[in-house]
């Protein structure tokens, strides 16, 4: 039994990207904190969020920040990288850019796209403060945001906002407000990044009774399959679509 995953990569409008305010950086490592911390609850031993807002319902303890580390490697090679070759012909990140990554958790994806890009500012959020506090690379920053509370930045100030696998994480009628946010948030020419599992054999794979945990939640669990209308209907224009297999589990051989 199989899963896909969906990846798009969108521009918001044709334009050149400039890098005259994107600094550059000599210094390995950076030990800045957070200015503030966020509440949490246990259940049945496990470390959840405290955040009534939002309908998230994973843990946020160290069992699953290690999951989380093995997720993004899964994909990083399922995907054959952290973004798509087809994104490089539209941002230069090696001369520099501002990259926006929402729904952070541990920042697995942003460190190592900022230690691959040194010359590119990544600003990580997430309404949890679980990303290092301490040793990261200096171009990475990290603030704790509730995204469903809006951005807290001008309009068009990233060259690139990443938004990953937030099947969990939202509500059905919060989708399009986010993607009209995070359009705010783009730079004209700008791309934006979302990677979902694929509706029907994700479905299949989660289980019927995981489906129907969604659907009371009042969350969208086919998310994948309509993500190109609600990009579309945003006002976001797709100029790259990919969609991968994946087949979790032991390889099998005759």
């Amino acid at each position: 039994m199989g899963s896909s995953i969906s990846q798009y990569q969108k521009k918001k409008r044709v334009s050149s990207l400039s890098s005259k305010q994107t600094p550059k950086y000599n210094t390995p490592i950076s030990t800045r904190s957070p200015t503030t911390s966020t509440d949490s609850v246990i259940v049945r031993g496990r470390k959840y969020h405290g955040e009534s807002s939002s309908v998230y319902w994973l843990p946020n303890d160290d069992e699953e920040m290690d999951r989380l580390v093995g997720q993004h490697f899964a994909l990083k090679t399922l995907l054959e990288g952290n973004i798509p070759k087809e994104a490089l012909d539209h941002i230069d990140l090696d001369k520099g850019a501002k990259i926006l990554d929402l729904g952070c958790g541990p920042g697995t994806w942003i460190m190592d796209m900022a230690t691959e890009y040194p010359n590119s500012e990544f600003i990580g959020i997430d309404m949890c403060d679980i990303f290092p506090n301490n040793i990261r690379p200096v171009n990475v920053t990290f603030k704790i945001v509730n995204i469903l509370e809006g951005l807290p930045f001008e309009d068009d100030t990233f060259d690139m906002a990443n938004l990953t696998l937030f099947i969990l994480a939202l509500k059905k009628d919060q989708w399009i407000p986010l993607l009209k946010e995070i359009k705010r948030v783009i730079k004209p020419g700008g791309l934006f990044l979302s990677r979902e599992l694929y509706g029907n054999e994700f479905i299949q794979w989660a289980s019927q009774v995981f489906t129907e945990r969604l659907i009371e939640r009042d969350q969208e669990p086919c998310i994948a399959d309509k993500m190109k209308e609600f990009i579309q209907n945003t006002g976001l224009e797709i100029v790259c679509y990919t969609k991968k297999h994946t087949y979790p589990g032991k390889t099998c051989a005759k």
